[in-house]
């Protein structure tokens, strides 16, 4: 299912990554969690690029 507003998405998962990797040089001590994050990102980011149907997996710890 392609998103009719992919490149919003697109554009949204983009500054996120970049938003969460500042944070990351501000609290070093919460890069690991952080990274999670920023890879949570990348992988939404990467479905819309594709045509993927979005769908987000929580895993809980």
């Amino acid at each position: 299912m392609h998103l009719s507003n992919a490149e919003r998405w697109t554009t949204l998962c983009k500054r996120q990554i970049d938003i969460i990797d500042k944070l990351s040089e501000k609290f070093p001590e919460r890069k690991d969690n952080l990274h999670e994050l920023t890879e949570g990102w990348r992988h939404l980011q990467h479905q819309v690029e594709v045509g993927e149907r979005p769908i987000v997996h929580h895993e809980i710890k």
